[in-house]
């Protein structure tokens, strides 16, 4: 291997710079090739079709078929495919469905074999149209439904802010796949103010964490005006019949909260139409009655059935929404009673109204069940209802049954605490009670990792069940799971599908358990890096109080907790690090910023602050900085030293409580400015075997300057 005329290298030597050239050459491949995850967000899609879809799938039997309006679109053929878990296996089930279409009506019907379960419809013509989680094929023979209701989300909100929120409701879809219910509900406010990125993340989240179950939602008064929520989850009335024994219809109430006569004479027809099923349940979003316990009446008994006024007649169990119209309370209650509605079921007013209604004129016994929030502000906390139902009495069961549960006894209240709670409570509720703390859970999105927290609060709770996850990803995956209290995570199998990362988890949470999973694409080789933005004053003096802006960057699996110190005259106090940036955990996070408020104490001439941060690969960056003083005349100033992060060699801890939250109120604040970035562990090392090649040709290189070419070289 000539270097220039003269000059070579000895072979040893020469193998050695060559293999370290090799080694510079993958590393650096490595460090260039890690993909990063899209991010739960990237599952949204907008609906193609008003008819079915996440939300209000088709409901059909083997051998069945459905229809669905497609306008714009020529269909030629079809095929229905879902992942399912089986024998700890995950298997890919996909049967092509033969498809008519007459105008803008498009017919697909089931073959026989196909078996239950819940899939995507891909449509093929002129293009490709695929409409997830949109068909429900169900095994007719089941004797039981067990629902799971949950309402009033609430995305891009929460109390006492949106991180909280965003936590209870990735709670509630974890505490409902655990408890394997066949359908799950949602009656209503699934955004906070109805923008499109709310619905964006609520589809997505459903499909993700939802993925076997089927979803039937209606919109609330925070889902007004729809448009927004149609372009995901289609029209926002609607029924559907599961087999020939339940029938559901979903109803809008829009702002004024009540359903307007022109959609009940539409549900009026559907309930004459379909008179003998034997279980019929409708969804609403604003209840019937705010009220808890029995009412022996009937719609048009003027001393039980009248409107509420807070002055004149504060003792009327009808909500004041639907007060507002009395004829439309009157026609609503009287299709419950001449139908025999089983159910209706509501949210709206954020916590738990169960009203057993005996109809005296026909005899026959509707369950107004109304459930609490499951992420913004309660009367009493963040939950959801779970449900089994008889479908040959209508009777209703509830398998979970918190200590608080009252069912339909009288309350005068109106404070039952019958829902399963899930997440924390931090806020005073009305029975002034605050600090709660059930089923805390949350999901934490890096540029390389979605870890993901779990633990249970609830004595009474035993959660295990297998689900599978469906992730957008990108990259070979590495699971690290921790786990304690016997709770036990195993993911039993793996499988790509496209742009699709389908999981078959095996999940065990008893009381007490608690899990930290990393699902990651790519190792961490770095510990999180600290800077400060900003600090105001900019030189505060001693007895005064300052603020400063801590910027966090971690971009492998994410930061899993800062905290702040101030050292000041020998002595080392803690200083509150409250979460300023970002609002939100739906999205995926790269980088924290924290606002400190602390005061310096008097008398003092140097203080520094000192950070700790902890990644979820377990590694500490320790970092101080210096604070510049404002300091009297003739005394001088420390100057500022801005130290560099350094990853502290110590054993890798447990990994740590996430981040505190932000106030929700808070104006967002300009972004800080930013240090340059140190170089990254994989920088230096590549740099450093560089380095060392490179010195070996030169230093083999001089070894042989002067000499002629070795024998064996010649030889060759």
């Amino acid at each position: 291997m000539a270097i220039y005329p003269g000059l070579t290298l000895e072979r040893p030597m020469r193998e050695a710079a060559v293999a370290l050239l090799v080694a510079v050459l993958l590393l650096s491949q490595a460090a260039l090739s890690q993909p990063a995850l899209p991010g739960v967000p990237a599952l949204s899609q907008r609906a193609v079709t008003p008819d079915i879809g996440l939300g209000k799938p088709a409901v059909v039997k083997p051998g069945g078929s459905f229809q669905f309006t497609l306008p714009g679109f020529s269909v030629s053929q079809g095929y229905i495919y879902t992942v399912v878990l089986e024998g700890g296996k995950l298997k890919l089930l996909n049967y092509t469905v033969p498809v008519s279409v007459s105008g803008q009506q498009v017919t697909v019907a089931v073959p026989s074999e196909v078996r239950p379960a819940l899939y995507d419809l891909v449509l093929v013509g002129q293009g490709r149209v695929e409409v997830p989680r949109s068909v429900w094929v169900i095994d007719p023979s089941a004797s039981k439904l067990r629902i799971v209701h949950v309402s009033d989300q609430h995305y891009g909100a929460g109390q006492p802010d949106v991180i909280t929120g965003d936590r209870n409701r990735f709670s509630g879809y974890i505490v409902a796949s655990l408890l394997s219910p066949d359908l799950i509900v949602d009656t209503g406010d699934l955004a906070d103010t109805a923008s499109e990125q709310q619905y964006r993340w609520a589809y997505a989240y459903e499909r993700a964490f939802l993925y076997s179950f089927p979803v039937f939602s209606i919109p609330g008064n925070h889902d007004t005006p729809p448009d927004a929520y149609t372009g995901y989850y289609g029209s926002p009335w609607w029924y559907r019949l599961i087999g020939d024994r339940v029938l559901v219809i979903g109803l809008y109430s829009y702002e004024q909260g009540y359903v307007p006569l022109e959609q009940l004479k539409w549900a009026e027809e559907v309930l004459r139409k379909h008179a003998s099923v034997p279980v019929k349940i409708i969804l609403v979003h604003h209840p019937v009655f705010y009220y808890q316990g029995e009412l022996k009446t009937t719609y048009d008994d003027e001393k039980v059935i009248y409107p509420y006024d807070p002055q004149k007649s504060p003792g009327s169990p009808i909500y004041s929404t639907w007060s507002g119209n009395m004829e439309a309370t009157r026609y609503f209650l009287r299709l419950v009673e001449e139908y025999g509605v089983n159910f209706v079921f509501s949210g709206h007013v954020h916590r738990d109204l169960y009203v057993k209604y005996t109809s005296t004129r026909t005899g026959r016994t509707t369950y107004f069940v109304t459930t609490t929030t499951l992420g913004m502000g309660s009367a009493i906390y963040d939950g959801l209802g779970f449900y089994a139902i008889d479908l040959g009495t209508g009777a209703i069961d509830f398998p979970v049954k918190p200590k608080s549960f009252i069912g339909f006894a009288n309350e005068s209240r109106k404070l039952a605490q019958n829902s399963i709670p899930v997440g924390t409570y931090p806020p005073t509720n009305s029975l002034g009670v605050a600090n709660q703390v059930f089923v805390p859970a949350a999901l934490y999105q890096s540029e390389h990792a979605y870890v993901i927290t779990l633990e249970n609060k609830l004595d009474y709770l035993q959660l295990e069940n297998s689900v599978v996850w469906c992730l957008p990803w990108t990259g070979n995956l590495t699971v690290k799971v921790e786990q304690s209290g016997g709770a036990e995570l195993t993911v039993l199998d793996q499988l790509r599908v496209g742009d699709k990362l389908f999981l078959g988890v095996r999940i065990r949470l008893p009381p007490q358990g608690k899990l930290t999973v990393v699902l990651a694409n790519a190792p961490d080789l770095e510990a999180p890096r600290v800077t400060v933005g900003m600090v105001s004053p900019e030189k505060p003096a001693p007895g005064s109080t300052f603020t400063a802006l801590v910027e966090v960057e971690d971009r492998g699996w994410g930061l899993a907790s800062f905290s702040a110190s101030m050292l000041a005259g020998g002595a080392e106090t803690p200083v509150e690090a409250q979460l300023y940036l970002p609002g939100t955990l739906a999205d995926p996070v790269g980088k924290y910023v924290y606002r400190l408020t602390a005061k310096v104490p008097s008398g003092t001439s140097e203080v520094k602050l000192v950070f700790t941060a902890v990644d979820f690969a377990g590694r500490v960056t320790r970092q101080e900085y210096e604070l510049p003083l404002a300091l009297p005349e003739g005394k001088p100033s420390a100057e500022q030293k801005p130290s560099t992060a350094q990853e502290t060699p110590q054993p890798q801890p447990s990994l740590p409580q996430p981040p505190a939250q932000p106030p929700e109120t808070k104006p967002a604040p300009a972004a800080p400015p930013v240090e340059q970035a140190p170089p990254s562990v994989i920088t230096l090392i590549i740099f450093a075997l560089l380095v060392v090649a490179v010195a070996l040709l030169l230093v083999a290189a001089l070894r042989r300057g002067g000499r002629g070419p070795s024998a064996a070289d010649r030889a060759r």
